[in-house]
């Protein structure tokens, strides 16, 4: 259903899935969260009509695409998306961007403006030290070690099936699959790549119109209210809406209601 392709910027090759049709005037562009690739999006783009254009990335280091560099930066993968967009010659854009994807997209946004309709964050990092009242970060560690202790992918995922039971049947192998194409300079703790965006001029810099999905703390969701609420100081153009019963994955989590609030955001 998807077509996979390499765009070949400057220096590196990107992944690319796509659906297309010549006569479609709109494109949905996913960008994926750290630790993800490009199919971590499929269920979305399986749900979005077929009147519109879709692409989702592998991000440079991640799934199929090029390995960074030792002089990799944060605005390393913005510049990767714009050059994509230049070199596919993309217009009237809407950027989707989850986690890590987030700041990404909307320092893109502020690159391509005039090719963007509009900007859609899911629980996209903000620059502070992310919320963790579910304990995330420690089950996620017992995850990694899981996922590098096994001696193939399908052992990774057996051990992450019997690990978390309450997982549906398609998340170990994407979380297994996805740790295990990803660049081993962008796995090194601490991490070696410098974070050179201001992140508080990239979302005060957004123009286009733009929406955060608020994912629920209580749930894992990464940002306090008192960051959203930071945020809205900062650019009070970008609107909130909130997923109480949500963590952090709402497009894994609440895949329909997800792909609902995308196309409610594009056609309004």
């Amino acid at each position: 259903m998807y077509k996979e392709f390499f765009c070949h910027t400057n220096d590196v090759a990107i992944n690319i899935a796509s659906r297309e049709k010549n006569e479609n005037d709109v494109s949905i562009l996913f960008v994926h969260g750290f630790l993800e690739r490009w199919q971590s999006w499929q269920k979305i783009m399986d749900n979005i009509p077929s009147h519109y254009n879709i692409y989702s990335v592998d991000l440079r280091g991640f799934g199929r695409s090029g390995k960074t560099l030792i002089s990799h930066k944060r605005s390393t993968w913005a510049d990767d998306i714009s050059n994509i967009i230049s070199k596919l010659n993309l217009k009237n854009i809407y950027l989707v961007g989850h986690s890590l994807g987030g700041p990404i997209v909307a320092s893109v946004s502020s690159k391509n403006y005039s090719q963007i309709k509009g900007v859609i964050l899911e629980d996209p990092f903000l620059g502070t030290q992310p919320v963790d009242k579910t304990g995330r970060a420690s089950r996620g560690k017992i995850v990694a070690e899981t996922i590098d202790n096994s001696k193939s992918l399908n052992e990774a995922i057996m051990k992450l099936k019997k690990l978390r039971p309450d997982w549906r049947d398609d998340i170990p192998v994407e979380i297994a699959t996805a740790r295990m194409f990803t660049d081993n300079f962008l796995l090194e703790v601490p991490r070696k790549f410098k974070d050179d965006f201001s992140i508080e001029e990239i979302y005060k810099n957004v123009k286009n119109d733009t929406i955060l999905n608020h994912s629920n703390p209580d749930f894992g969701g990464i940002n306090s209210e008192e960051n959203i609420n930071y945020l809205k100081n900062l650019n009070s153009s970008i609107k909130i809406n909130k997923w109480e019963k949500s963590g952090h994955n709402i497009h894994r989590d609440f895949p329909a209601e997800f792909s609902k609030s995308i196309l409610e955001f594009i056609e309004n």
